[in-house]
């Protein structure tokens, strides 16, 4: 698999990040005990169905099970914990799907990272890479296959979408632009603390900025994640709401007053931080 082309959502991100942080390298290293004590869980093996307390953050196997459903179940019940709230027996149907889905991809993220399975030479033949992953991993054959399929058709989707922008700059090289539009590159930085949409959007132009024009950008919500600096360089330049305007005949087009950028900060900013609040204060005001 060509994993230059795989990219990881912000909560991938954050469970590799953690890993790492806490010297977690090796699929060997993925044990209950470690990965509990990282996110400070506490875990009791007892002889009743298996549940989670996320107001106590404690997690409740059955110890008659054996290793591989506990750890199905343990990665499962760690995302409730870690990042949802209320009591399942009451909430509405939509909200209990919700968090479901949210621990299914938690799941999969932290009990196959992918930042270690790239590690790996899979066989090519496909029922042999799923037995490897599940033995190497130590899940069930049935979830090393949704992992292995989620990996390769984001690859897919990443590979095709890199096609067509590439074929899109090419046709934007020949083709006269009226709307001073030029190739640009968006990406997102996304609290870790709400993963539901970006904190801020990072936008880097192809050929640099022209700052005497107005700078048109479409939010579609398509982005790949990105880190921010701690800190502001000059070569960076934030965007605030008194910036931007919506553009009335197309849908999700914003313009940006690069006039006013760079009446604040210069003109040598090869980036923009473009807060996901001026945004809203923009269309909604």
């Amino acid at each position: 698999m060509n994993f230059s082309q795989y990219f990881k959502t912000p909560l991938e991100q954050m469970i590799e990040d953690q890993y790492r942080a806490n010297g977690l390298l090796l699929p060997a290293d993925l044990t209950i005990e470690k990965i509990a004590a990282i996110f400070e869980v506490d875990v009791v093996y007892y002889d009743q169905g298996p549940f989670s307390d996320n107001e106590d953050r404690v997690i409740f196997l059955n110890r008659y099970e054996n290793e591989i459903t506990q750890r199905t179940i343990f990665f499962h019940e760690l995302c409730h914990v870690v990042r949802h709230s209320g009591d399942q027996r009451w909430m509405p149907d939509m909200f209990r799907e919700a968090q479901e889905n949210d621990a299914e991809r938690f799941s999969h993220y932290a009990s196959i990272p992918s930042f270690m399975l790239q590690k790996f030479k899979l066989p090519a033949l496909r029922s042999e890479a799923i037995s490897r992953i599940a033995h190497t991993f130590r899940t069930q054959p049935e979830f090393a296959q949704q992992r292995l399929d989620h990996i390769q058709e984001r690859i897919a989707d990443e590979e095709f979408l890199t096609a067509f922008s590439e074929a899109s700059v090419a046709k934007n090289d020949v083709e006269d632009d009226n709307e001073g539009l030029l190739p640009q590159r968006i990406s997102a930085f996304y609290d870790y603390n709400d993963f539901s949409r970006p904190h801020t959007l990072v936008i880097e132009q192809r050929e640099g900025f022209n700052w005497d024009e107005p700078l048109h950008i479409v939010v579609d919500g398509n982005y790949k994640s990105c880190n921010l600096p701690s800190y502001m360089s000059k070569e960076s330049a934030p965007v605030l709401s008194g910036d931007l305007s919506v553009c009335p005949d197309r849908k999700g087009c914003l313009v940006i007053n690069l006039s006013r950028v760079a009446w604040r900060h210069g003109k040598s900013a090869s980036r923009l931080y473009l807060p996901m609040e001026a945004i809203d204060d923009a269309v909604n005001f």
